[in-house]
């Protein structure tokens, strides 16, 4: 019947959401070399022509996949964090739940297109722009956390020492399992240095 019919403009989003989500899974499990457009489509279930109508290239399929997932995170790692409570405490979760998001699949996904706009033309800008976009929106969401917190002195410094220093570790230790000793060294120092900013003593 007609009437059960969703509105294509819903039957739109559900395709689109779908082709990005099974690229993102197509770039863990088999790279970037390993993905395609007619792959993704296939993994999707939806026809190769539905998959061009939204994305005309494989870099633009990738990179939108990585910009679809990664706001989603977003929203996710801000619902996760109290929103009162002690500042430390706050950095604290924060910090354990970034470090949960660059050790997962997300990432490894990421990394798949860093390494490929190394030496692939189409992904170089697209990969520019979504590391701005990245970095402008760890930003935003430390300050939903924490609001007021980006006029403290030093908090841009902290904040880019500590992704830095999580994403530098993650990367590191890709394919090691236990990891728990060094990402806790990291972490009692990460959250020493934010009690420096906020003006006093880390618990």
């Amino acid at each position: 019947m007609s009437g059960t019919r969703r509105p294509q403009k819903d039957r739109t989003a559900a395709t689109r959401a779908a082709v990005l989500e099974a690229t993102i899974g197509l770039l863990v499990e088999r790279g970037y070399a390993g993905t395609s457009t007619r792959l993704a489509a296939e993994t999707a279930g939806v026809s190769l022509g539905a998959l061009q109508h939204h994305f005309r290239t494989k870099a633009e399929l990738t990179v939108e996949a990585m910009r679809f997932v990664t706001d989603r995170l977003a929203g996710e790692f801000v619902s996760a964090i109290p929103r009162e409570g002690d500042e430390i405490e706050r950095i604290s979760l924060a910090l354990d739940r970034l470090f949960v998001v660059f050790r997962g699949p997300t990432f490894a996904a990421a990394m798949e297109l860093h390494l490929a706009a190394r030496t692939d033309d189409a992904l170089r800008e697209p990969m520019r722009v979504l590391h701005l976009e990245d970095q402008a929106r760890i930003r935003e969401s430390a300050i939903a956390l924490m609001p007021g917190v980006e006029d403290r002195p030093g908090f841009d410094g902290w904040l880019l020492m500590s992704v830095s220093a999580i994403r530098g570790l993650a990367v590191a230790t890709m394919g090691v399992e236990d990891v728990e000793e060094e990402w806790q060294m990291l972490r009692e120092h990460l959250i020493e240095s934010a009690g420096e900013f906020l003006g006093r003593e880390s618990a």
